[in-house]
């Protein structure tokens, strides 16, 4: 990211206030790294690159030096992960590689639930996913996945020329706030998740059908989608968090 009234766009979008405790995932060069430096308490920043791991400590001494102690380094994949230097993060402000946007950030709220805040830059087509609502042709699995941990919304569109070198694709921002009350349920998120992937493994097959696999048959999964209110000939796409959660919890033994 070239471009300085984006980086400084994107950490006011993000709310970061003086006393947070920011992960950032995949800094690159730093410049969104130093913009969140200039407010937050700390920022620990998560790079995978070799080259840019080791060139970063020294970017940030050498352009922030009064703030050099607030920053960490975890040269890492983000995928692998499970903890993090320093106080316990409150907010992920990241641009995140296409290809991997969604498991990555999956995979932040799920290790670290002290994140109370989330802000990231994906390509334009993963933030529409990632926001999108219950009836739309986007809807899918990392909306519903998304939504268990957070109040999702789209909350910009960021140009190409920002960036060098230009990318061929548009970029979004998404912004997530993790609920303050957790989805009601007696399921567990894996056994909710593996609902959610069942649904949409066949998107086009109705409720009854694409969970058949799933609950061991299709009279099994019309069992249990009844049992939960919900219609078998629903399609998973038109169904919120919650109803795939309810379904969980009717689960046959063998599901």
């Amino acid at each position: 990211m070239i471009d300085a009234n984006t980086v400084r766009r994107i950490v006011r979008t993000a709310e970061v206030r003086p006393d947070d405790t920011v992960v950032e995932v995949g800094p690159g060069l730093g410049s969104l790294t130093l913009a969140l430096l200039e407010v937050a308490d700390r920022v620990t920043a998560v790079e995978i690159d070799d080259v840019l791991a080791a060139a970063l400590p020294a970017t940030v001494a050498a352009r922030m030096p009064a703030r050099a102690d607030r920053f960490a380094l975890v040269h890492s994949d983000a995928m692998h992960v499970t903890e993090l230097p320093g106080p316990a993060p409150t907010a992920l402000v990241a641009n995140l590689p296409y290809n991997v946007a969604v498991p990555v950030l999956l995979h932040m709220l799920d290790t670290f639930p002290s994140i109370e805040r989330t802000l990231v830059m994906v390509q334009s087509e993963v933030a529409d996913r990632l926001a999108a609502a219950p009836g739309s042709k986007v809807y899918g699995v990392p909306s519903v996945k998304a939504n268990w941990y957070a109040e999702v919304k789209r909350a910009g569109a960021i140009g190409r020329n920002v960036f060098w070198p230009a990318p061929n694709v548009d970029s979004g921002l998404v912004s997530l706030v993790r609920r303050t009350e957790p989805i009601r349920t007696t399921a567990t998120r894996r056994q909710v998740f593996a609902v959610v992937d069942a649904a949409f493994a066949q998107r086009r097959k109705t409720l009854r059908a694409a969970l058949a696999g799933w609950a061991g048959s299709a009279a099994a999964a019309e069992a249990a989608l009844v049992a939960a209110g919900v219609s078998p000939q629903a399609r998973g796409e038109s169904l919120t968090v919650e109803e795939f959660a309810r379904i969980a919890e009717h689960a046959p033994h063998s599901a």
